[in-house]
């Protein structure tokens, strides 16, 4: 299993964007995200079309590429506002960041980030990032 953030899957779909070298590791095993996945990635997508790195008749098609990866979407045990600031403040992330490395830190996975301030916090966390 292998925790995948915006960052990474933005990069696996993104016409104009070079692919990770890692991907075919990822491709490998189960792909999970934190539910907040869909509405960071729409957000990303929403923003690239603005900038108009792509076109909105484009957007399908990205979208039908993100389906065929079948990433899973993860409910984490809800903490509460409390503990998502906290898990935040003490890895030094947004608390969108954190909940990626929350869940790989929980499934004990590989996360998967072209973020660099994510995949420092990661592996002082003890997490392998997959880059």
């Amino acid at each position: 299993m292998i925790v995948v953030d915006c960052s990474y899957t933005m990069a696996m779909v993104m016409p104009d964007e070079t692919r990770p070298q890692s991907l075919g590791r990822a491709l490998e095993g189960r792909m999970l995200a934190p539910a907040l996945w869909s509405f960071e990635v729409a957000n990303a997508l929403r923003n690239v079309v603005r900038r108009g790195r792509l076109t909105e008749p484009d957007v399908p098609g990205v979208c039908a590429r993100l389906e065929a990866y079948e990433i899973e979407l993860q409910a984490g045990h809800d903490g509460g506002v409390r503990q998502r600031y906290g898990f935040a403040q003490t890895h030094g992330l947004t608390a969108y960041d954190a909940a990626y490395l929350e869940l790989a830190l929980q499934r004990r996975c590989q996360l998967a980030t072209l973020d660099t301030r994510l995949a420092e916090a990661a592996l002082r966390a003890g997490v392998a990032v997959l880059d």
